[in-house]
C-alpha cells in the first residue's frame, strides 16, 4: 500500500522534478567554481603586475636616491673649494668612479664667475662607451647652459631638481635626465649647480625587464607625457601618450594618460587590434614619471579559458539530457493542470458552474479538483452576497445624499439675505464632516428685530442631523411666541429634553438684536462665546454665561443677557469645529487664534471674514481630516 501511494503521489512526481533541478543547480555550482577560479587568476594577475612595477620603481627609487645622496655628499667638497675651478675636474670624475650608474657629471658656475675664464665655465666629466672617464670644459658659445633646463628650473625653485629626459648635444651625447643640485654661497646666493647625469638606456633596460608574463611589453612617460621608454624606439622622446594612436582613438586610453601624468597608481583595460588588455601603471615618485606594463588578456586567463571550454561542453550534454527528462516528466504532470487551466478561465469570465475534469486518483490532483468545486459554489454565494451588499449601500449612500440635500435645505442659504435693507449684512456657511451633519444655523427679521441662532448637536451623523432638524423647526416656531432669547430658549430645551432617551443634546447661542435701539438680547446655553469686532477695529470674545446645552434637563431655568451692539460693529459666531480644527501634530486651531485672524479681517464684509477664517482653518489643518462640522456665521451692523 504504501508503495501504491508513493506512485500516485503528485508530490512524488513534484520531487523527481526538483531533482531534476537541483542537476541544474549543480551546473550552475560548476559556473560558479569557474567564474570563482577566473577571479582567482585575474587577483593574481593583478598581484604579479602591481608587484612587478612595485619593484622596478623600488630599484629605480633606490638608484635615484643613491645619485641624489652621491651629489649632496660631495656638495660640501664643492663649496671648499669653490675657488678652485680645476679641481672641479677631479671632483667629477672622482664622483663617477665611485657611481657607475652616473654617466656624466658637471659643476656649472653661474655667469663670470672666474672672470679670467670667461662667461661660461662648467667642468664636466663624462663615461665614454668603452668605459673611460674624460673631462671637458662643458661651457660653449655652442652650449649656452645657463639656458638649460636642468640649470634654469633649480636656479628658480631654489631646491634639486631631476630633468625631463633629452639628449645632451654637445655634452655626454646621450639621451639622459640629470640630477642638478643648486650650491650657495654664505649669504644665500646660488653660485653654481652641481649635477649628475643617469642614462635613459639605463631606464630602459630596468624598464623592459618587467615581464609578468612572456608577451608582455613595458614603457616609461615623462611628466608631460613623453616617452622616454618604448618597444618602438622611434617614438622615445618623439611622441607622447597622448599622440599616439590608441589615445586618438579611445578617449578612455588618453583619460588614463592623465592619470599617469598625475601621478596616480592602478589597472585599467583597454582593447587594441582585436585584442584585450591589462594595463598596470605606477609612478616614479623621485622624477614624476610613470611607468606602465601591458598584458594580453588571452594570456593571463589561457588556462583557466581552456577549462572553461571543457565545462561548458559538458554542461551542454548534461543540459540536453535533463531538458529530455524535464519534458517527459512535466508534459505528465501538467495535463490535468491545462483541464483545470481551461476551467478557472471559465469561472473568471463569470461561469462559476464551468465543468471541472474528472481525477481519478487520489493524490494532490484529486485535492485541487475538490478546492475548486468548493471554490465554485463559495464565488455564487458570495457574488450574490455581495450584489445584495452593493445594492443596500447604493440605496444607503443615495438616502444620506438626499438627508444631506434636505438638511441643508433647512438652512438659509441665500446671501445677502436682507438685499432690501442697508443697516445690516450678513453671511454664513455650515460645512458637515460627514454626509449629514449635526451642526445649525438660523435667523430672520420680524418687527425691526434681528433674530438669530447657532447650535452644535453632541455627535455626528444621521442622530445629530435629526435633532437639528427638530431645533431648527422649533426655533422658528418657539420665536414667534416668546420675546426674549431666555424664554425662547428654555421652551428649545423643554420640547428636546421630553422624552430624550439618547440623552443627546445641543449647545446653542440665541440672540435678538433691535435693530431701532442697538439693544442686544442673547442667551448662551453651553455654547462657545461669540467674537464682536468693534468699530476701531479690536476684537473680543463676548461676556456670556454657561447654562446647560439644550435637551439635558426639563424645567432648566436659563438666564439671559443685554447689551448695547454699537454701530459699525461685526458680530461672528461659530461652533467649536473651528477653535478645535485639529492639525496632523493633534495642535488645536485656539480661539486666540481666531481673535487674531478677527483683528486681521477688519472692515471687511461678513462673506470676507468667513472666507479668511475658513482658509485659515483649512490652512491650519493641512492633509489632516476633518474631525467635525464647521458652522458660521457673520453679521455686520453698519452705521445710518
Amino acid at each position: 500500500m504504501q508503495r501504491v501511494h508513493l506512485q500516485n503521489s503528485f508530490s512524488a512526481r513534484l520531487s523527481l522534478y526538483l531533482l531534476l533541478v537541483m542537476a541544474v543547480v549543480f551546473f550552475v555550482v560548476i559556473l560558479t567554481s569557474y567564474q570563482s577560479a577566473r577571479n582567482y587568476v585575474r587577483e593574481e594577475a593583478m598581484q604579479r603586475g602591481k608587484a612587478a612595477l612595485e619593484y622596478t620603481n623600488q630599484e629605480i627609487s633606490h638608484v635615484l636616491e643613491q645619485v641624489e645622496s652621491a651629489v649632496q655628499n660631495m656638495a660640501w667638497i664643492v663649496a671648499s673649494h669653490k675657488e678652485d675651478g680645476d679641481y672641479m675636474y677631479e671632483l667629477t670624475c672622482r664622483l663617477l668612479e665611485a657611481n657607475p650608474n652616473i654617466c656624466g657629471s658637471a659643476v656649472a658656475f653661474e655667469p663670470a664667475y672666474f672672470p679670467e675664464r670667461g662667461v661660461l665655465f662648467s667642468p664636466y666629466a663624462y663615461r665614454a662607451t668603452d668605459g673611460n672617464i674624460f673631462v671637458k670644459q662643458l661651457g660653449t658659445e655652442d652650449y649656452e647652459y645657463h639656458y638649460m633646463d636642468w640649470y634654469q628650473i633649480p636656479k628658480l625653485l631654489n631646491k634639486p631638481y631631476w630633468s625631463e629626459p633629452y639628449y645632451d648635444d654637445g655634452g655626454g651625447e646621450v639621451v639622459m635626465t640629470t640630477y642638478s643640485y643648486p650650491l650657495y654661497d654664505e649669504t644665500g646666493k646660488m653660485y653654481a649647480v652641481f649635477t649628475a647625469d643617469v642614462s635613459l638606456e639605463w631606464f630602459a633596460g630596468k624598464v623592459n625587464a618587467i615581464k609578468p608574463y612572456p608577451h608582455s611589453t613595458s614603457l616609461m612617460i615623462g611628466r608631460g607625457g613623453t616617452f622616454l621608454v618604448h618597444d618602438n624606439t622611434d617614438a622615445i622622446l618623439c611622441e607622447t601618450f597622448f599622440t599616439s594612436g590608441l589615445a586618438l582613438t579611445n578617449p578612455a586610453f588618453k583619460q588614463m594618460g592623465h592619470r599617469m601624468v598625475n601621478g596616480e597608481s592602478g589597472v585599467e583595460t583597454f582593447e587594441q587590434d582585436g585584442n584585450e588588455f591589462y594595463f598596470f601603471y605606477a609612478p616614479v615618485k623621485a622624477t614624476g614619471w610613470s611607468v606602465a606594463v601591458s598584458c594580453l588578456y588571452s594570456e593571463i586567463f589561457a588556462g583557466v579559458d581552456s577549462m572553461r571550454i571543457v565545462l561548458v561542453c559538458i554542461g551542454v550534454l548534461g543540459l540536453l539530457l535533463m531538458g529530455g527528462l524535464c519534458y517527459y516528466t512535466i508534459r505528465k504532470l501538467t495535463n490535468p493542470l491545462t483541464v483545470f487551466a481551461g476551467s478557472a478561465t471559465e469561472i473568471a469570465h463569470g461561469n462559476f458552474e464551468a465543468e471541472l475534469p474528472v481525477i481519478h486518483s487520489r493524490d494532490e490532483m484529486k485535492t485541487l479538483h475538490d478546492s475548486f468545486e468548493y471554490m465554485q459554489r463559495s464565488l455564487v454565494t458570495y457574488m450574490n452576497d455581495l450584489k445584495e451588499t452593493t445594492a443596500n449601500k447604493e440605496r444607503i449612500e443615495s438616502e444620506l445624499r438626499i438627508a444631506n440635500d434636505i438638511q441643508m435645505g433647512m438652512l438659509p442659504k441665500i446671501f445677502p439675505p436682507f438685499p432690501e435693507r442697508e443697516d445690516i449684512d450678513l453671511y454664513a456657511n455650515l460645512v458637515p464632516a460627514k454626509e449629514v451633519g449635526g451642526d445649525l444655523y438660523d435667523f430672520f427679521i420680524e418687527g425691526n428685530k434681528f433674530y438669530f441662532i447657532v447650535g452644535d448637536v453632541s455627535g455626528k451623523g444621521v442622530p445629530a442631523s435629526l435633532v437639528m432638524a427638530v431645533t431648527c423647526r422649533l426655533f422658528r416656531t418657539v420665536a414667534s411666541h416668546f420675546s426674549q432669547p431666555a424664554e425662547i430658549i428654555s421652551a428649545l430645551n423643554n420640547t428636546l429634553a421630553d422624552n430624550n432617551e439618547s440623552n443627546m443634546f445641543c449647545t446653542a447661542f440665541m440672540g435678538i438684536l433691535d435693530l431701532d435701539t442697538n439693544v442686544l438680547t442673547y442667551c448662551n446655553a453651553g455654547h462657545n462665546a461669540p467674537v464682536i469686532l468693534s468699530p476701531d477695529g479690536k476684537a473680543v470674545y463676548m461676556d456670556v454665561m454657561p447654562n446647560l446645552p439644550l435637551g439635558l434637563f426639563e424645567g432648566f431655568p436659563y438666564e439671559g443677557q443685554e447689551i448695547s451692539f454699537d454701530r459699525d460693529s461685526y458680530m461672528f459666531l461659530y461652533t467649536d469645529g473651528v477653535t478645535e480644527a485639529e492639525s496632523p501634530s493633534k495642535e488645536l486651531y485656539s480661539d486666540e487664534r481666531l481673535l487674531n485672524r478677527m483683528t486681521a479681517c477688519s472692515k471687511e464684509s461678513p462673506r470676507v471674514i468667513l472666507e479668511e477664517v475658513m482658509a485659515d482653518v483649512t490652512l491650519h489643518r493641512a492633509d489632516a481630516e476633518q474631525s467635525d462640522d464647521i458652522t458660521m456665521m457673520c453679521f455686520h451692523l453698519k452705521s445710518k
